[in-house]
């Protein structure tokens, strides 16, 4: 038995007419009359009388009429409740990540994921790397992106990239976005070096004021405010390449070739709880996108 049969046979019975009918359903006259014949074959009996264009109930079809009427309410409301469940089914997560992250194709990757799972509902949260873990364990969010490991046993960590250090300055006005110093000497006598900002970042900041003593240092604390500050002019820093790679391409600062001494490399981790299957999906979502 087809549900059109039923609401074929419902709709003759309540406007007394297959065209009326018809067009009510938006399908033409004799789909009506097909599935008529069809639910009546179906049920062994004839459930209207026809005289020409005027139709009348049988005894049979007055029976089944009210039947035919909880047959589809039952249906639709099974339906309505299957939605209703599938909403209720739905997966919510909140995923942190640290504002120099928010400039990257992080956001689309986890975008994209939303759209390509819709049952998953993702809100994202900027927050500084520092308050990551609090984050987690408050169930604030349930996954975090960020610069280093965790810190808490309970966190588990994986790294999902390596980016080496570049030591980045401002573009010169008046100058062609490619023209850039010889000398690193020039660079310092210019510009201070916004540091603190990263650990990773220490030990060359370090090592540069040992070569250079002349070296003026700001401390920084938000390595996006620094990448702002070097657009500004305003000074240079050290960055991961992964962090200002589009902004080199877009000529908004330049960077230096550094050959003084080895820069350390930044590891970007995802930090979340190991037994939430629930992460699955969009962790390895992550794994596979081609980071830029």
């Amino acid at each position: 038995m087809d549900i059109k049969w039923l609401k074929s046979f419902i709709t003759a019975v309540e406007t007394g007419n297959f065209r009326i009918a018809a067009e009510k359903l938006f399908i033409s006259q004799p789909s009506i009359t097909v599935h008529i014949k069809q639910l009546e074959e179906s049920l062994n009996v004839q459930l209207f009388e026809r005289h020409h264009t005027q139709i009348k109930l049988t005894s049979a079809g007055r029976f089944y009429y009210p039947l035919a009427v909880n047959i589809i309410k039952n249906i639709d409301e099974s339906s309505r409740a299957v939605q209703l469940l599938s909403q209720q089914n739905k997966i919510q997560l909140a995923v942190a990540l640290s504002p120099l992250l928010a400039e990257t194709n992080l956001p689309q990757i986890i975008y994209q994921f939303s759209i390509n799972f819709p049952q998953y509902e993702i809100d994202i949260i900027v927050e500084d790397s520092k308050y990551m873990d609090e984050l987690i364990l408050t169930s604030k969010v349930q996954l975090a992106i960020c610069i280093g490991k965790s810190k808490v046993k309970r966190i588990h960590s994986e790294k999902i990239s390596s980016s080496p250090l570049k030591l980045i300055y401002p573009i010169q006005s008046g100058k062609e976005n490619t023209w850039h110093y010889n000398q690193l000497q020039e660079l310092i006598e210019k510009y201070p070096l916004f540091s603190g900002h990263l650990e990773e970042t220490s030990e060359a900041e370090t090592l540069l004021k040992k070569e250079f003593p002349q070296l003026r240092k700001r401390a920084t604390k938000q390595s996006h405010i620094i990448k702002q500050f070097v657009k500004d002019g305003l000074g240079m820093a050290f960055l991961p390449e992964s962090i200002i790679d589009q902004d080199l391409k877009n000529g908004l600062f330049t960077s230096y070739h550094f050959t003084l001494f080895y820069l350390d490399t930044v590891d970007l981790y995802m930090r979340h709880f190991r037994e939430d299957e629930s992460l699955l999906p969009l962790l390895q979502a992550i794994r596979e996108a081609n980071m830029e």
